[in-house]
């Protein structure tokens, strides 16, 4: 779960691009908060006026735009220290023909960590896609660490701070998001899995499917 140092690719810079880098940074910082974390992925049409219009790979901006379409978690990863107990929780919904389960959440001295498991027919997107889940719990900060997928189940792991208490696990209000991406190769493929949030309250009655 730790992340690897990051290594520049040169030690070369034209110090001629440092105010123009810097209004892109700006840039980046603005068009996060004017989208609300949501920024979308622009029409192919802008994409082709303007890789004409600034003379610019048609592929970069796709790669570029890719990129910003999430962005990326950097803040330092906590790792897991002593193990102290499993906690069992078995939260599960389901939404059409996919089945959302929190099986339990494991306690650690510094965190706990708590899986979100998916299984369904879909859930594999026929080879062509990758499953992104995301989690969120009122009053904590999650951050995602290792997931996979195989056959018709995915599951992914999340880092919470500060540790949750043992008799507060059962009142948590937590959602879960998922979708279905293709691969950058095959941009152009159905989503089996569309945009899903799924939220879990011990105040609110069991969702029907």
């Amino acid at each position: 779960m730790r992340m690897m140092p990051f290594r520049p690719p040169t030690e070369h810079y034209d110090e001629r691009l440092k105010d123009m880098d810097e209004k892109i940074a700006e840039l980046v910082a603005a068009r996060y908060t004017l989208s609300e974390g949501n920024p979308g992925f622009p029409r192919a049409e802008y994409l082709n006026d303007w890789a004409d219009k600034y003379d610019t790979p048609l592929r970069l901006l796709q790669q570029l735009f890719a990129f910003l379409h999430h962005r990326p978690d950097f803040r330092d990863r906590v790792e897991p220290d002593q193990f102290l107990r499993f906690v069992p929780l078995m939260a599960t919904q389901q939404r059409e023909d996919i089945l959302i389960m929190i099986p339990y959440v494991r306690q650690h001295n510094n965190c706990s960590v708590v899986v979100v498991e998916l299984e369904g027919p879909n859930v594999d997107g026929g080879g062509f896609h990758h499953l992104e889940i995301n989690l969120s719990i009122d009053g904590y900060d999650t951050m995602p660490a290792e997931g996979g997928s195989s056959g018709h189940h995915a599951n992914r792991t999340f880092i919470v701070t500060p540790p949750i208490p043992d008799d507060q696990i059962s009142r948590l209000n937590m959602t879960v998001e998922y979708e279905s991406r293709p691969f950058r190769h095959m941009e152009e493929a159905r989503r089996p899995v569309p945009p899903t949030t799924v939220r879990f309250s011990p105040s609110d009655p069991p969702e029907s499917p």
